[in-house]
């Protein structure tokens, strides 16, 4: 039996609509990380500010 991906299950969460993928800019700076290395399902990228108050209203919020 072939199980799909991590990546294959996120990219059908995205088709929903339902999921919103945030990149945290503090740490893509840490690392050296660009916008153009993120994969394409990245939706917007956000400090620890914004995003705070983007999951502020949120239904559901995971942190990983």
């Amino acid at each position: 039996m072939k199980y799909p991906t991590a990546y294959e299950m996120l990219k059908g969460m995205k088709a929903t609509g339902l999921l919103k993928i945030y990149a945290c800019s503090p740490t893509m700076e840490m690392f050296g990380v660009k916008r153009e290395d993120l994969i394409p399902e990245v939706d917007q990228i956000a400090g620890a500010a914004a995003f705070l108050d983007l999951a502020s209203t949120a239904e559901t919020t995971i942190r990983v």
